[in-house]
């Protein structure tokens, strides 16, 4: 199964790692939307709906947990998040009571964010 049609918000602010999952998402059949902070990612979900949030929660600018809360507030369908991160506790928890339905700790293996995109509903917890 692809992500042929899945349109992905992908919020990460180091560079070259924006750049590798855009290019994994789009190779996978994803339309991405991506943002290197989190008021660049507010102002995209502004205009376009997305089905999947990706972001990292160590941005520049406004804490991960505050972002996915915004995002959420502000949506007008269903949008999954998936966040994934190198911090650990209590950030964690954070990102999950504002709504992430999944968490990954970095390094996470690229399969593993892939299987949960297609399949989350069969997908263990990361």
């Amino acid at each position: 199964m692809s992500l042929q049609g899945m349109r992905i918000l992908l919020v990460e602010d180091a560079p070259d790692i924006r750049e590798v999952f855009t290019v994994l998402l789009r190779v996978e059949g994803a339309d991405v939307a991506a943002a290197a902070s989190g008021r660049e990612a507010a102002e995209l979900a502004n205009r376009r709906d997305f089905d999947v949030v990706l972001s990292d929660l160590g941005l520049p600018d406004i804490p991960g947990d505050v972002l996915i809360r915004q995002i959420l507030a502000g949506a007008r369908r269903r949008t999954r998040v998936v966040v994934v991160t190198g911090y650990g506790e209590p950030y964690l928890s954070r990102a999950r009571q504002a709504g992430a339905e999944v968490v990954f700790t970095k390094p996470v293996e690229w399969a593993r964010i892939l299987e949960w995109l297609q399949h989350p509903d069969l997908a263990a917890s990361a």
